[in-house]
């Protein structure tokens, strides 16, 4: 063996001696340990006497503490002495015997790299080989393994022996150390009591209890010395125990679920002693272990079904159906009930359904299978009624239509509404009932406002009558059926007949003053128009001045109308409401209609059409158009004031009559009760004070009947043209005589006598009431009377005027403006115009009297008065051309008024003979004098006259030719000459426009008595009506040619055809015959015909040769009221 080998063996072995001598320091901690901790766990355990889980820990903690020690310090090193593991090397050890060495250094580690390098290959190899064997040989000498020395370990057990000596004291003088703290260490899972200078006994029964109850007992302690507190201890913790005696406690273990086990604690001297433990059963309860409840709402909710878990206490809608869903446990017996009803289940799951209308109680009986005891559970069906409906009106009056009522309001329900109703019961004064009942609207969903509107006196109401109303709300329960509920009630009585009359009187008293105002401030509109007229044509005031007092005046205009418009409304339901209530005459009607209509014609837009033009010509500053607009302005202005100042008029005229008719009537209804009282009284010979105070009533009501004729005197007076009633103030005395008479009969017992003066009473007012009415109609009559002869006298000045007028045009014409008759007949025209104007005050007069033609003579005088003073300019300018136009447009404007004049005339005359006795040639009885225009003339003798102007245009075609400008034929007179020829002067085609005018007018009366049955027959007759209508335009314009021949050949054959089929319909020459009756015939305006009359006027006098003047002239009057 090389001295390198030997060197390895040496370092081998102090490296198994390094690692002896570890093993060996590692068996004397181990046993150090050891001892030590098993001295410190059974000591602490002996004094401690702590419980299992301390006790487990010092266990484990001493095993895990000395198995640590053993692996690291004996049981390791063990291994790497047997070369098992990870061991130092030699590199390691060599380092170690250096640092023991200090001789050797670090050669030995040297000498070991060295050998490590060597290389055989390498040239120096031997070399270093015998280096390290001499380094080896040399450190070979030395013996590795005395650096370590084990005896030195000895210094190590030195640290163990006191652990022995305390040890080996407490095995002499304390042992059950050892034996106590050892077994309870060991056994650290088992309770070790402590002996107690006491006893614990559980007095109470240790029974099982169901699952989640409570257990109580009672424990009692025995012995010399009693704690003051007993605890008991559980899983569920340590709770305090309540004395009940000086040794006995009580307590409890709440709600316990499983099986549980507790023992008693208590504390003396500052020991803790505990008793043995106690074990309580816990056996299964029955529960119900689900509990759903599907709520199955009735349809007419709406609602969905609705599925409740772990359903209790319900609240649910009236009607709904419940459907249960139960689990049990532990159960071996279900009762379901609902109120006195039960339904009995024997398996742990069941279903049960039930609808409800009423509030229930519901349980549900278990029965437990293992110890049959009952368990019940209590729940409450709350059942939410379908409510009445609500509902909540508020009612405003209507401020002008008594009778009218608005109603606004809220309805609501707590799950739907149905219908809303209007309800109301008419209680009659005799004493009948009405009862009604209308839709007042839909109203959806929960809540609902609604507005509603009535008017009461368009039921078939009277005086005197009570209305009782009312809405009446209901829901839409769809279990019960519908419910109603009714708001309050509201109350409407008509007024009595003297309430009615006195209203009427002072809504007719507010209206005159109304429309007085509206007079005054249409007389200040007209000033501020003329005032503008004048600054506008002469001022140099600032176009923005007047464009203000412009759009003041626009302002004004528009006041007036909405007044108008206003007082238009008071008046129409003031007539209203008293004719329903108590039916007014029928000439009074009219009137009514009459002065609505001159309102409404007040409040057309031509006054403010004319203002818009006026701004917009202010605005171009247009001169010209300027002044024709201010000068339309006033007239129309002009016509607004008179047309007002006659509805005035007109409406006191009506107030008259109006209460006229009033008193009649009170007095018919004071007479009706006079003779009933009379009645009564006859025989009676005890009267009692009913009939007394009967008697002074209607002598009450004949004093306000007396306090009425001095107002309609009153009235009467501040007419224009005022009537004459007679005098019946003092008839009023006389009856008011009879009825004294009477009273004092029945103060003394007199019946018989006091009848007789109740008698002559009565007698009187009717006389009265009969005489008050001839009166009137005397008077109405010689009113009228008097319209027909001024209206005469008018028509024939008219006449005259048209005339004069054509005269003084045709003179104008003829001469020179430098001639010296131009001043002459231009004096000629300044008296028309002058005696224009005394006709014009006679026409507004007559329009004032006869308000229908008043609209139509304020158009034609507002055109005379312009057209008048533009021909005087014209001549003082001599402007000729100007001049006959302007004259031309005043004789139109003339015709005009003669022609409407005339049918007025008509008219006025076929009413006045009908309410006249007599026998006339009409065909109605009362009345005579001439018929209405085309009666009377039958189909042959419009044959004949057709014939015969056909027989004269052919005639006059062969001698004068056929067209225009040809000379007049033989025997004809230089001015009978005509414009057109075909032989005819102006009186032969004046004369035959004239019999057309009439056969047009007998067939459109023709016509419209077939058109009576509404078959529509009488329209068959519109296109020969057309054809005549032609016919006479061509006549008036002188186009007299072949078409015209032809056309009145064509005329007769449909004539004919007609005259036919009215002769198979038995209507040829024949009338049907009607009782006689008073209707009005009064003749209702139409301006809209009176236009096209105009146009056809216009024509005549542009186109007819004035040579036929004098005819004209001598037989107008003669052809107006004949066939016109």
């Amino acid at each position: 063996m090389s001295s390198f080998d030997r060197l390895i063996s040496q370092i081998d072995a102090f490296i198994r001696k390094f690692y002896k001598n570890q093993i060996i320091k590692g068996l004397i901690l181990f046993v150090g340990v050891l001892l030590f901790t098993y001295l410190f766990v059974v000591t602490l355990e002996f004094f401690g006497h702590f419980g299992s889980g301390v006790r487990a820990t010092l266990f484990f903690g001493f095993i895990g503490v000395n198995l640590f020690i053993f692996w690291k310090y004996i049981f390791i090193p063990s291994l790497r002495l047997k070369s098992f593991g990870s061991r130092i090397n030699r590199y390691q050890a060599s380092l170690i015997i250096g640092r023991f060495f200090p001789k050797i250094s670090d050669r030995l580690l040297n000498t070991l790299q060295l050998s490590d390098r060597m290389d055989t290959n390498s040239s120096d190899y031997e070399l270093i080989s015998a280096s390290v064997q001499q380094r080896s040989s040399s450190m070979n000498l030395i013996p590795f393994t005395s650096a370590i020395n084990l005896n030195e370990n000895r210094r190590y057990a030195v640290f163990v022996l006191p652990v022995v000596l305390v040890m080996f004291l407490f095995g002499v003088f304390k042992p059950e150390v050892y034996t106590q703290g050892t077994d309870r260490v060991l056994n650290y899972n088992q309770e070790y009591i402590a002996e107690a200078p006491f006893v614990f006994s559980l007095i109470s029964e240790n029974e099982p209890i169901e699952e989640g109850e409570d257990f109580m007992f009672e424990v009692e302690l025995n012995g010399k010395d009693i704690p003051e507190k007993v605890y008991v201890k559980s899983n569920q913790g340590k709770f305090l125990l309540k004395r009940t005696a000086k040794n006995i406690f009580t307590g409890s273990l709440v709600q316990v679920r499983e099986d549980i086990s507790f023992n008693f604690e208590a504390n003396i001297n500052d020991t803790d002693y505990k008793s043995d433990k106690y074990n309580v059963d816990v056996i299964a309860k029955t529960a119900i272990g689900k509990l759903q409840a599907t709520l199955i709402y009735p349809n007419y909710l709406g609602l969905d079904n609705e599925v409740v878990e772990n359903a209790a206490d319900l609240i649910i809608p009236e009607g709904t159906t419940v459907s249960w869903s139960i689990l049990t446990k532990n159960s071996k017996g279900v009762e379901f009930w609902i109120n006195n009803d039960v339904k009995k289940f024997t398996k742990n799951g069941f279903s049960f359904i039930r609808g409800f209308k009423n509030d229930s109680e519901a349980r549900i009986i278990l029965k437990n299978k293992y110890n049959n005891r009952v368990d019940t559970t209590r729940f409450e069906i709350d059942v939410i009624k379908d409510e009445f409906p609500a509902i909540q009106v508020e009612e405003v009056k209507d401020s002008i239509k008594d009778g009218v009522r608005y109603f606004s309001g809220m309805t609501n329900d707590d799950h739907g509404l149905s219908s809303l109703r209007f309800e109301y019961k008419i209680t009659s004064y005799d004493g009948s009932v009405r009862k009604e009942s209308i839709n007042a609207g839909k109203v959806l969903g929960t809540e609902a406002p609604f507005n509603f509107a009535v008017d009461f006196r368009r039921e078939n109401v009277k005086l005197e009558d009570k209305i009782e109303y009312y809405f009446l709300v209901s829901d839409n329960d769809g279990v019960n059926g519908s419910k109603s509920t009714r708001s309050m009630s509201f109350e409407y009585k008509l007024p009595t007949l003297d309430d009615l009359v006195e209203k009427r009187d002072e809504e007719q008293e507010q209206v005159k003053d109304d429309l007085t105002d509206i007079l005054e401030k249409t007389v200040k509109f007209k000033e501020d128009l003329d005032r503008l007229k004048m600054e506008t044509l002469k001022s140099k005031q600032s176009n923005w001045n007047k464009e203000n007092q412009v759009n003041q005046l626009q302002e004004d205009h528009k006041n007036l109308l909405d007044k108008l418009q206003s007082l238009q409304e008071k008046i129409q339901n003031s007539t209203e409401e008293k004719n329903q209530l108590s039916e007014m005459d029928k000439e009074l009607l009219e009137k009514q209609e009459l002065i609505n209509d001159l309102l409404d014609e007040l409040m057309d837009d031509e006054l403010k059409d004319l203002l818009d033009q006026l701004e917009e010509l202010m605005k171009e500053q247009d001169e010209q158009g300027l002044e024709e607009n201010l000068e339309k302005l006033e007239m129309s202005s002009e016509e607004m004031k008179n047309q007002l100042d006659r509805s005035l008029e007109m409406l006191k005229k009506m107030q008259v009559d109006e209460k006229i008719d009033d008193i009649e009537n009170q007095l018919e209804e004071l007479a009706k009760k006079e003779e009933e009282l009379a009645k009564d009284m006859k025989d009676e010979k005890n009267i009692t004070d009913e009939q007394k105070a009967e008697q002074e009533k209607i002598k009450e009501d004949f004093k306000e009947v007396q306090k009425d004729l001095k107002t309609l005197d009153s009235l009467n007076r501040k007419l224009d043209a005022p009537m004459e009633l007679g005098d019946p103030e003092s008839q009023g005395e006389k009856v008011k005589e009879n009825m004294n008479d009477a009273q004092e009969s029945m103060d003394k017992n007199k019946g018989k006598k006091a009848s007789e003066s109740q008698k002559g009473a009565a007698e009187k007012m009717r006389e009265m009431a009969k005489n008050m009415d001839e009166a009137q109609k005397d008077s109405n009559a010689e009113q009228e009377q008097e319209d027909i002869d001024m209206l005469r006298n008018i028509l024939e000045s008219l006449v005259a005027l048209s005339f004069d007028q054509e005269s003084t045009m045709n003179d104008l014409e003829r001469v020179s403006e430098y001639d010296p008759a131009f001043s002459k007949y231009s004096r000629k025209q300044r008296r028309i115009v002058d005696d224009t104007r005394i006709v014009q005050d006679s026409l507004l007069e007559l329009a004032k009297r006869q308000p229908k033609i008043a609209k139509f003579i304020d158009k034609e005088l507002s055109q005379i008065n312009s057209n008048h003073e533009l021909s005087l300019e014209d001549i003082d300018e001599r402007r000729r051309r100007d001049l006959t136009i302007h004259q031309q447009y005043v004789m139109t404007s003339y015709n005009n008024l003669a022609l409407m004049l005339n049918e007025s005339l008509a008219d006025m005359q076929n009413k006045a003979n009908q309410s006249k006795p007599g026998s006339g040639s009409c065909n109605k009885p009362g009345g005579k004098g001439s018929p209405k225009p085309g009666e009377g003339m039958s189909g042959e003798s419009m044959k004949d006259m057709l014939k015969k102007q056909l027989d004269a245009m052919k005639k006059g075609q062969s001698e004068g030719g056929n067209k225009p400008g040809d000379k007049p034929g033989k025997g004809q007179k230089p001015g009978d000459a005509g414009m057109g020829g075909m032989g005819m002067g102006n009186k032969e085609i004046a004369k035959m426009a004239a019999e057309q005018s009439a056969i047009r007018r007998a067939l459109e009366q023709m016509r419209n008595e077939l058109n009576k049955d509404g078959s529509g027959n009488g329209n068959k007759l519109n296109p020969l009506i057309e054809e005549l209508e032609q016919q006479e335009r061509d006549l008036v314009n002188k186009r007299l040619n072949t078409n015209m021949i032809n056309r009145q050949q064509e005329i007769l054959t449909r004539l004919l055809e007609s005259d036919k089929a009215l002769t198979e319909r038995g209507l040829d020459e024949k009338r049907e015959s009607k009782p006689g009756k008073n209707e009005n015939y009064s003749n209702q305006i139409k301006f809209k015909e009176y236009n096209k009359e105009k146009l056809r006027q216009v024509e005549l006098l542009r186109a007819v040769d004035p040579a036929y003047k004098k005819y004209y002239k001598d037989r107008a009057n003669e052809y107006f009221n004949r066939v016109l």
